[in-house]
């Protein structure tokens, strides 16, 4: 983008499920030093509260908004695209329902599009421990990894596109993708044309604060994350050894149970995984009797991840 060209900014916030969350993340939104020109929220077939809280808090601030309706759940990327498709800025922020952010959050996060060859920015997200600990045992579980840690990277969370450069990549893949996988497949397309700044944008990951999470949800979200990293290998998307084992040393556990002379060292890792990968729990949440059955829960999981990353690169695509 040339330094004389007028930076418009439009807003694309999907939304499901995030009653608990939405007002917190409308309310830094409005907050931000750096102004945008639109806000387009796309009602995902959201169950709960989500469409009647944000057309409150805009007709309480006297703000205009556009909100989308879908009849049917169609996921993120569909969402993505439809936003995009709607929009009228120049840059495409996209937002999700559960974030919290600085004040200036947003102004760092468009800040590289002044220079030429940036086509894309991203943050970093902290999962505070405080936080964490207001979360329900299987939520618990679910988070133990990334509690009081900071992640870096395009997610979708809270990231910059060039619209233009969004046009032309194809947009979000939505015929692949649908509600995971639709980041890393646009990063790998957009690297091609241009850079990826990362920023001091800083967020902090709510996510969906409820008493009903439970070890189904967590299943749920395994199959997701396993059918992408499945579909995202097929597609060629995956292309260091490092990546290629931080996405699939669950499969590869599973694998070496079967080759001989290594069986019995994947064994020995599969147990120290069942307990290593949930260690926060057990150290915070040794009261609860839920960890007696975490390290076979986690194992479970092991399993359910090979199915569904196997299923992804069979069919090619993300459908859950």
């Amino acid at each position: 983008m040339d330094k004389s060209e007028k930076i418009s900014i439009s807003v694309i916030m999907p939304v499901y499920s995030g009653e608990t969350t939405i007002t917190r993340t409308l309310e830094c939104l409005i907050k931000q030093k750096t102004s945008f020109c639109e806000l387009i929220v796309i009602n995902d077939s959201s169950p709960d509260s989500s469409e009647e809280l944000v057309r409150g808090f805009f007709e309480k601030n006297n703000l205009d908004f556009k909100i989308i309706n879908h009849e049917k759940n169609l996921g993120l990327a569909k969402s993505y695209n439809e936003g995009i498709g709607l929009s009228k800025g120049s840059l495409i922020v996209t937002l999700h329902q559960d974030i919290i952010f600085s004040e200036d959050a947003l102004g760092k996060l468009t800040a590289p599009f002044g220079e030429n060859g940036v086509v894309a920015a991203s943050h970093s997200v902290s999962h505070p421990l405080e936080i964490w600990k207001t979360y329900n045992f299987w939520q618990k579980c679910f988070f133990a990894r990334q509690a009081g840690k900071d992640q870096f990277g395009i997610d979708g969370k809270f990231d910059c596109f060039r619209k233009d450069a969004l046009m032309r990549v194809g947009q979000f893949d939505e015929k692949s993708f649908r509600s995971a996988g639709e980041d890393a497949d646009l990063v790998f397309r957009l690297k091609k044309i241009g850079r990826i700044a990362d920023t001091e944008a800083k967020i902090v990951h709510l996510h969906k604060v409820s008493k009903d999470f439970s070890y189904r949800d967590i299943i749920y979200k395994q199959k997701q994350y396993s059918e992408s990293r499945g579909v995202l290998l097929r597609k060629g998307r995956i292309k260091s050894f490092q990546n290629f084992l931080e996405m699939f040393f669950r499969e590869l556990l599973l694998i070496f149970l079967l080759v001989p002379y290594l069986s019995y060292f994947s064994a020995f890792l599969i147990i120290l995984y069942s307990f290593w990968y949930t260690k926060l729990v057990y150290l915070k949440e040794y009261k609860n009797p839920g960890i007696l059955i975490l390290p076979f829960f986690n194992i479970y999981l092991l399993f359910v991840s090979f199915v569904y990353t196997f299923k992804g690169f069979i069919y090619g695509k993300q459908r859950i």
